[in-house]
């Protein structure tokens, strides 16, 4: 019985201590991501983080122009996209979007069953909006991808791994692309993939569609990435040879660095090995949308079963994996109700909390610990984004652009604080004011679409006399390097889009 009281009543006080991370060791870690983001690049080392160079080395300049259509498969939802670009620069004219969500049981069927489920919501979506291609047409698709690929091309590669939860089978080693081609020629529509790109490369497209000063872009939603301009001077683990003076979009896979440094918890490595991905994705299990909510859960059911925090009985639904969700949690971690009422009500939905169980003293334990799981992810997430900017050698007050996707971004504002808090320990408050987030609505949707165009673009280049003008070959994507590049402007939808950031 001592031991459970004081459990209960300073079982916050351990946990306020071990999800607390250090501004040195905030350091350290992003001092092991660079030193392991370098050995990949030298392309002779290993490292838990791939570094994978995404064959795109031209961005979308606002000079492009026409139809056309993109799938952004993620990790929750995916969605189905058309735009129409107009001929004036940097302009869109019309822009539909529709989401779908993937049922978990579509996370483990043969990758034919998947990718037909999704051709046929794009063939659909066509008909619908009216933009059916015509027999004797080939339209183009961006496919942004969000999963480990080996990049061939623009527009090829092969799937490493999957993650966020997908374990269909005969797709690991296959090429989406092909996959995406052949499921919607069974539908009827035969389509030209342009660009197939990971949603944190179809980010950073659509942010610096509208800054050229964007550098990096970040995905924080289900799953958690980011892929920034590399020198390609420093690719040296390209399937070819790159030319110097150019760069290069690397994805870096940042979900799966893992360094001893990281400090996880009795519940960070209970996690691990009850995923599908054991001793894999540890930054990510950290950090990400998919994970925040059950390593909440993880601590509230040990202080209930050994401090008692709801009396004697343990509900069932606070027992079962995933009964938390990291919007449930974000909302009790932004809960400013009278007396927490809010919080309860989540505990009751969550968990089945009977009434009698639930007192205020036992909602500000709850809520303390939600915060403390997402500040936390927070303060580890800016280590991933100093260590880019320690790279690009941009970490000493140049202005840099950030462009950001997912809905723990977009909803979670502790969440951006502390990412904040934690830039500007790293870094220094100047350095870190000069990085701007900005928030990319349908950023890796609008990317695929933007990259796709971008490669038609590349391989027709022409101004109204039929050949390119001066001042679009003095602004072409990534040719004048990461350091200076010209602000071209960008386009905004006539039409809006979803609400929703990407997942």
């Amino acid at each position: 019985m001592g031991e459970e009281i004081l459990l209960q009543r300073h079982g916050n006080a351990v946990y306020r201590e071990a999800l607390h991370i250090p501004a040195d060791l905030l350091c350290t870690i992003r001092d092991d991501m660079v030193k392991q983001m370098n050995a990949t690049l030298s392309g002779t080392e290993h490292s838990p983080l791939l570094m994978l160079p995404s064959m795109v080395d031209e961005l979308p300049n606002g000079f492009e122009s026409g139809d056309f259509f993109a799938l952004d498969m993620g990790g929750t939802n995916f969605r189905t996209v058309y735009v129409k670009l107009s001929d004036k620069h940097g302009e869109m004219d019309e822009l539909k979007m529709d989401e779908f969500h993937i049922e978990d049981s579509m996370h483990h069927v043969p990758a034919d069953e998947l990718f037909d489920f999704m051709a046929g919501k794009l063939v659909a979506f066509a008909d619908r909006i009216g933009k059916k291609p015509k027999p004797d047409s080939m339209p183009v698709v961006g496919f942004c991808f969000s999963f480990p690929l080996r990049q061939i091309s623009v527009n090829h590669g092969t799937l490493i791994k999957w993650n966020k939860g997908f374990t269909n089978p005969n797709a690991v080693g296959e090429d989406p692309t092909q996959l995406l081609e052949a499921a919607l020629a069974r539908q009827g529509m035969q389509a030209r993939v342009m660009s197939l790109v990971n949603d944190t490369v179809a980010t950073l497209a659509a942010c610096r569609y509208q800054d050229q000063d964007t550098m990096l872009g970040v995905i924080l939603g289900t799953g958690s990435n980011g892929a920034y301009v590399e020198c390609s001077e420093r690719v040296h683990n390209a399937n070819k040879k790159l030319p110097p003076g150019k760069n290069m979009i690397i994805n870096c896979e940042w979900g799966n660095f893992t360094t001893a440094a990281l400090p996880m918890i009795d519940e960070d490595k209970g996690i691990d090995a009850d995923s599908v991905n054991p001793e894999n994705q540890h930054f990510e299990k950290m950090t990400a949308g998919l994970y925040m909510g059950e390593i909440a859960r993880r601590i509230i059911l040990r202080l209930a079963e050994e401090g008692g925090l709801f009396g004697r009985r343990i509900p069932t639904g606070l027992q079962a994996q995933g009964s938390l969700t990291t919007p449930q949690m974000s909302k009790i971690d932004h809960d400013t109700s009278t007396d927490l009422l809010g919080t309860a009500d989540v505990l009751q939905e969550a968990f089945g909390l009977a009434v009698d169980q639930i007192t205020l003293e036992s909602t500000q334990v709850v809520q303390e610990i939600c915060h403390l799981v997402g500040w936390r992810a927070g303060r580890l997430k800016s280590t991933a984004i100093s260590a880019v900017m320690r790279q690009l050698e941009r970490d000493n007050g140049t202005r840099t652009v950030i462009g950001v996707d997912g809905g723990v971004f977009e909803h979670y504002g502790h969440y951006r604080e502390a990412m904040k808090e934690g830039l500007s320990e790293i870094m220094g408050k100047k350095a870190a004011d000069s990085v701007e987030f900005r928030h990319v609505n349908d950023g890796s949707s609008l990317g695929a679409a933007y990259l796709a165009a971008a490669a038609v673009r590349v391989d027709s280049p022409r101004d109204s006399e039929g050949s390119q003008n001066d001042w679009e070959k003095e602004n072409r994507g990534l040719q004048e390097g990461p350091s200076t590049p010209n602000k071209t402007g960008g386009g905004k939808s006539t039409n809006g889009g979803s609400p929703h950031g990407t997942d």
